[in-house]
């Protein structure tokens, strides 16, 4: 009887060895194939993405809502105008709000116009709301709401309004941030017969190298240094990043280790940095030095209260704003939708500030739109745009 059981022990153990064998290798595999999925989704992102998604949606939605109305309507793209992109943030909620103006046909009243734009936008399955602000003969005004946010600022005239001024020769800088990881990429960017500007995360694998190249092509390059995020360390900026719980050597050690990863950086954007950017004791040290180096300071705006443009006009530092981003969202149509937005806030102020980021669509979108590039505006380095 003891013989019997220990022949059938033996005979399971090289089932259950053979069991453990199969389980370790899947284990092994799926670990792989994690660390894989890992690492290509791993790069750097705008916080903007993670923190307002559902918000981003719903703002894309309200935008092809008055795209085709007012297509359907036969107004001209040249009629309507963006007036003004600001950065707004509310309860975890990072958005922009846009200030819109459209000049209407003489054959279209305004109180028309103003219902069908409504009713496009009440066909949206999601919580939206339209409001009437300013209602006269020659002029009507809407603000429109996103889950109870101000995200659009719609102001409706009628065609005796004066057509507002518009600048002769606009210039439009474009910055892609976010490089060093993907250099077929970031070479690909480089192709383009557009005088881009690169901006390049410290301590990325192929930062340097990839500068260097960009250098070589005649390309600006800046660099993109990570700062402290309002989510952080749930959203990390990655290595390099600067903290508000640094002291004055600390920061400008860290600084200085990030500018020495990019060689050639003839300026600086913020990587995330919403609460840094809030800081002006913060940003004190930092655009000093930055001043001191001979560089300049282009604020991404990823917090509407960030001091940074203030405290660099202040200090007489070279400074811009970003005004649009590219790319939140990688359909053909919105990318079109952001670019023509920027293209009529330069027309109408003289110059603006776009970022991209190193996506495959931006690419592929950068390459088919080149001829409308070059028909009224100029694209230039961003550093003929601060000031």
């Amino acid at each position: 009887m003891v013989r019997r059981q220990r022949s059938k022990k033996s005979g399971l153990s090289p089932i259950i060895i053979g069991l453990g064998l199969v389980a370790a290798i899947l284990a092994i595999l799926i670990g792989y194939l994690w660390r894989l999925d890992k690492k290509a989704s791993s790069l750097p992102f705008e916080e903007i993405y993670a923190t307002s998604r559902q918000l981003s949606a719903d703002i894309r939605l309200v935008d092809k809502a008055l795209a085709k109305g007012l297509g359907e309507m036969g107004v001209a793209q040249e009629r309507i105008s963006f007036l003004s992109v600001v950065p707004r943030h509310k309860d975890g909620y990072h958005w922009d709000v846009h200030a819109i103006s459209v000049r209407i046909p003489k054959w279209y009243s305004l109180s028309r116009v103003g219902g069908e734009i409504r009713g496009k936008i009440s066909q949206i399955r999601r919580p939206i709301e339209v409001a009437l602000v300013k209602q006269s003969a020659k002029e009507i005004v809407y603000h429109i709401y996103c889950n109870g946010l101000l995200t659009h600022r719609l102001s409706i005239l009628g065609d005796d309004i004066a057509t507002p001024r518009r600048s002769p020769c606009p210039k439009v800088g474009i910055i892609i941030d976010d490089l060093g990881h993907d250099r077929a990429l970031a070479n690909a960017f480089m192709e383009l017969k557009l005088p881009l500007t690169f901006s390049f995360l410290p301590f990325a694998p192929a930062s340097r190298s990839i500068a260097h190249k960009a250098k070589q092509d005649g390309r600006e390059v800046m660099l993109h240094l990570p700062m402290e995020p309002i989510s952080y360390p749930a959203v990390n900026p990655g290595d390099g990043v600067l903290l508000v719980s640094m002291d004055e050597d600390m920061i400008l050690d860290v600084l200085d280790r990030d500018l020495s990863q990019v060689p050639f950086a003839s300026g600086v954007n913020n990587h995330m940095g919403s609460r840094f950017t809030q800081r002006e004791e913060k940003m004190i040290i930092v655009l000093n030095e930055l001043k001191r180096r001979g560089l300049y300071f282009v604020d991404s705006r990823t917090s509407s209260e960030s001091v940074a443009f203030k405290v660099a006009r202040r200090i007489a530092l070279r400074t811009a704003n970003r005004d649009i981003f590219l790319d939140n969202e990688l359909s053909e149509n919105a990318l079109k939708i952001q670019m023509e937005r920027l293209l009529s806030l330069a027309k109408h102020r003289g110059c603006a500030i776009g970022i991209g980021h190193p996506h495959r669509e931006t690419l592929e979108f950068l390459r088919g739109y080149l001829p409308t590039l070059g028909n009224d505006t100029e694209v230039v380095p961003v550093c003929n745009l601060v000031n």
